[in-house]
């Protein structure tokens, strides 16, 4: 009797799948425990963007880092965001706000939805979207004013000073109504500065009062010195130090200064942003009165950092023609918890002085230093991936860029958070299912 073929096919898997893996060859066929080990590897094996880049360059520096304190880890998810979003420009926020919209009410309109009459489904596309604005207002909101941990510069050489050269507080007419000057020096101490001017537009009452509360040594603490924000030759220019009792007097009201008054012991002047910068002051003394010995590259406002990227080769040329240094600024007005940039000049000893000679120190560096006098370290280095970009490519840019500038602690920590949402979403449903 002829012996009956071995049936090979009697067991096999339907097409579409391999042995051993009942639901076919797709990532659902991927133990959870292994799918879970591969995210945490990748994400540990990807290496990071720097966190802090050269504003000239793009390039890290040796010796400069950003240090994230343990609660700023732990909330990676939250922090990361808002300062993420504290560093966009006016035009890159409205982008941001359309793409958000667009894929929200896309969502609402491609979901299955059950069978309701029509005011009853307008009713509740009207919620979704009243909750979907109050959801990007409050994160806005908590963004510019809510207390959260804050990002720290540090840099390894100790005769490096870490400077603000323009901060505000509640003195100024469009300061935080709240932001007094001990708060303003907290919130420079959070971010790594060890020096801060405070250049109120109307008073320089609070910088004075402030700068008296100095450690004696200014490496003991983060110290403040007085300036002012004022209106000269047409612009608005930050004077550092204490003001020349001539220029004090010659400022009208708004601010504004004679600019015909003699520039012999003026101070220090500092041409910032947003400006026309078509008008500005020379760099020399003249007849006209003190010229600017140093423009801002980076200004915290968001008018700012769109200026200093939209003509930041203007600024360097300005700035390498007269030779003046560039710095970065704050413009701090009491809102936001993200130090833009900073600005880093070498001053050998400075921890042992006293904050008064520090400051003169500082000055007399913008004064006769020229164009290298400071070094800009900012967190949008040049050829910033959101610059210039349209609205339908914005959520693919922002979302590489954003992870990748994440460091290996932060990216552990959105997995963390990823993982307990799914746990959380997964309890919910067993229980709607119970």
């Amino acid at each position: 009797m002829a012996r009956r073929a071995p049936n090979f096919c009697r067991h096999a898997p339907p097409a579409g799948q391999d042995r051993g893996y009942p639901h076919g060859n797709s990532v659902r066929s991927i133990p959870k425990p292994y799918l879970a080990a591969g995210l945490v590897a990748l994400a540990l094996a990807l290496p990071p963007r720097p966190a802090v880049v050269s504003a000239l360059t793009g390039e890290p520096l040796a010796g400069v880092s950003l240090r994230l304190p343990p609660a700023y880890v732990i909330l990676a998810p939250f922090c990361g965001i808002l300062d993420y979003l504290t560093v966009l420009t006016v035009a890159q926020h409205l982008a941001v706000l359309g793409t958000l919209a667009v894929f929200f009410f896309g969502w609402r309109l491609l979901r299955r939805r059950r069978k309701r009459g029509l005011l009853r489904r307008a009713a509740i596309e009207l919620g979704a979207g009243l909750g979907f604005l109050a959801a990007v207002v409050g994160i806005y909101a908590f963004g510019a004013a809510g207390p959260h941990p804050m990002a720290r510069l540090v840099v390894d050489d100790p005769d490096v000073v870490i400077v603000d050269f323009h901060s505000h507080t509640l003195s100024s007419h469009d300061g935080r109504k709240t932001f007094t000057a001990e708060r303003n020096r907290a919130w420079h101490r959070a971010a790594g500065f060890d020096v801060a001017y405070i250049t109120d537009h109307d008073s320089v009452r609070a910088a004075i009062e402030e700068a008296g509360r100095n450690p004696p040594r200014a490496g003991e603490g983060t110290v403040i010195l007085p300036g002012r924000e004022v209106v000269y030759a047409g612009q608005h220019v930050a004077v550092l130090g204490p003001l020349d009792p001539r220029l004090g007097p010659a400022a009208g009201a708004d601010g504004a200064v004679d600019p015909a008054a003699p520039c012999a012991g003026w101070p220090v002047l500092i041409q910032t942003i947003p400006n026309n910068l078509g008008n500005l002051p020379p760099a020399e003394c003249t007849d006209l009165g003190a010229g600017v010995r140093a423009i801002e590259l980076v200004d915290g406002a968001p008018r700012g950092l769109a200026q200093g990227e939209r003509e930041r080769a203007r600024i360097l040329r300005l700035a390498d023609s007269l030779d003046i240094a560039v710095v970065a600024s704050s413009n701090l007005h009491g809102w936001g918890r993200t130090a833009p940039g900073w600005s880093l000049l070498r001053i050998p000893g400075w921890r042992a002085m006293s904050p008064q000679e520090v400051g003169a120190h500082i000055e007399d560096a913008l004064r006769h230093g020229g164009r290298d006098a400071v070094e800009v370290v900012s967190v949008r280095g040049p050829g910033h991936p959101l610059e210039g970009i349209g609205v339908a490519a914005l959520p693919f840019v922002t979302v590489a860029d954003f992870v990748a500038r994440r460091s290996r602690t932060e990216r552990l920590s959105w997995l963390m958070w990823i993982a307990v949402a799914v746990l959380l979403a997964r309890a919910r449903r067993s229980r709607a299912a119970a």
